[in-house]
């Protein structure tokens, strides 16, 4: 996220259609900006923004919903009776009183282990794999109350179907949120679209002091960047380093960041991180640890943002910055 929070994104870009609006009423108009752009064009620039902003807000309620099934598909505790949780939980005893507890597969029944939404499937997976050596043993099936092997394998496919919908929700929710950042461009010059809305608007500023200056259209021009001064935003000076099983250390030093700093954001690629800032960091320097991320280069973004999710300053790489001893 840039300098303009999202939610007030619609309510600068209205200000400036209401300004241009005025402008285009003084003799002479209407006016253009650009050759072939004008108020028409940036309105249009905005629906298609709005239309971007409901996208995102619909897939965001989809991907809440999806996990939500996931979770109840696996359970949330193994208490909950319509969960997998609960029906695995059973199994060890039943397995036991179905071979006695010193036959072989008693004594190599599955441990559940770390309950994450990761690992449903290889959780599953074990139990399926060891039921089905249950079952081959001479006498009669393990059943769990009523619950078979076969709906085990059941629940294991939808979990698996409702994980697959869940990773094309994300990445649409990826892709769909990078579109929208790009439309409205609030972003470093150097990777902003010229054909971007705050792209337009700059333009628009310029044109319009230059054509009326020290009139009062121009004095009333709204802010781009509302309550921050100046357009651009300060770079602060990190590392990083890649650490076996492919995890990312980074760390900066906390003297000099901006005091609102609240938040760290790291994108590469698809994958987007955020960790809280400690202002009181041993040794002075914050070492985040981000699990899974293999670097291609440089990062793609690293930035300090408000409690807002506002980018108040952004990352440049200093490769001579000493990694802190110690995690």
């Amino acid at each position: 996220m840039g300098r303009i929070a999202e939610e007030d994104r619609i309510e600068v870009v209205n200000e400036h259609i209401g300004h241009y609006t005025q402008w285009n009423g003084m003799a002479g108009g209407p006016f253009e900006i650009e050759p072939g752009f004008g108020i028409a064009q940036l309105i249009a620039l905005r629906d298609l923004y709005q239309n971007l902003q409901d996208l995102v807000a619909q897939l965001i309620v989809q991907l809440a919903a999806a996990r939500a099934t996931r979770e109840s598909l696996f359970g949330t505790d193994s208490d909950i009776d319509e969960g997998v949780w609960f029906r695995l939980r059973m199994y060890k005893n039943m397995v036991r009183a179905r071979l006695g507890p010193r036959h072989p597969l008693t004594r190599t029944v599955p441990n559940i282990g770390n309950v994450l939404p990761q690992n449903y499937l290889g959780i599953i997976k074990r139990f399926m794999e060891h039921w089905t050596l249950v079952n081959a043993d001479p006498g009669p099936d393990v059943t769990l109350g009523t619950f078979t092997l076969a709906n085990l394998q059941t629940a294991h496919d939808a979990i698996e179907a409702k994980i697959a919908e869940i990773d094309a929700i994300e990445m649409n929710l990826r892709l769909r949120r990078e579109e929208r950042e790009q439309l409205f461009g609030d972003e470093p010059d150097d990777v902003r679209l010229v054909s971007s809305i705050v792209a337009k608007l700059l333009i628009y500023h310029v044109v319009v002091i230059a054509m009326n200056p020290n009139q009062p259209i121009a004095d009333s021009l709204p802010d781009l960047f509302p309550g921050q001064a100046g357009t651009t935003v300060p770079d602060f000076a990190y590392n990083s380093v890649a650490q076996p099983g492919g995890d990312l250390k980074v760390f900066f030093p906390i003297a000099g960041i901006p005091a609102e700093s609240a938040i760290v954001f790291l994108r590469e690629g698809a994958e987007e991180r955020t960790e809280p800032v400690d202002h009181a960091a041993p040794g002075g320097t914050q070492v985040i640890l981000f699990p899974g991320i293999t670097l291609v280069d440089d990062l793609d973004e690293l930035e300090l943002r408000d409690g807002d999710g506002v980018t108040i300053a952004r990352g440049v790489r200093d490769a001579a910055l000493p990694e802190p001893v110690g995690p």
